[in-house]
């Protein structure tokens, strides 16, 4: 028999040709890119809800404190203060207690209503709020 002249002859060997590979590459890193943009927007939501969370609670406390200075006797004590700045663990937060009379349809006759406003926040930005309606 006669050797044979051209090419020899090609087997077809099974995987992924370099072309695939690359596309593949390709078409991953395009989503890596739009998932690892979404973990930056829940890394950032929370921090915020972390701020919110904290000053809700430090705005709660007060208003704990001045509910237990109504029950203790102490309704003309209960005064405006002005804006505290925060230090130790809750450095960066503020808190503002704001006291007026209140004279609305809620207050009983003859009583005499304060209308209590807490505000906590960070950053300048008031984050939580209580409003409390208080009768002597």
């Amino acid at each position: 028999m006669a050797p044979r002249m051209g090419r020899p002859p090609q087997s077809r060997a099974a995987g992924f040709s370099l072309m695939e590979l690359v596309l593949v590459i390709v078409i991953l890193s395009i989503a890596a890119v739009a998932i690892l943009g979404r973990f930056t927007q829940v890394a950032t939501s929370l921090g915020e809800n972390e701020t919110v969370q904290t000053a809700g609670q430090l705005a709660q406390a007060k208003a704990e404190e001045i509910m237990a200075a109504r029950r203790a006797g102490q309704f003309a004590g209960i005064v405006s203060t002005p804006t505290q700045n925060l230090t130790g663990n809750y450095a960066g937060y503020t808190r503002t207690v704001t006291v007026t009379a209140y004279s609305g349809t809620a207050c009983p006759g003859g009583a005499t209503c304060k209308q209590v406003r807490i505000v906590a926040g960070r950053g300048g930005a008031n984050d939580a709020q209580i409003d409390l309606l208080l009768v002597n």
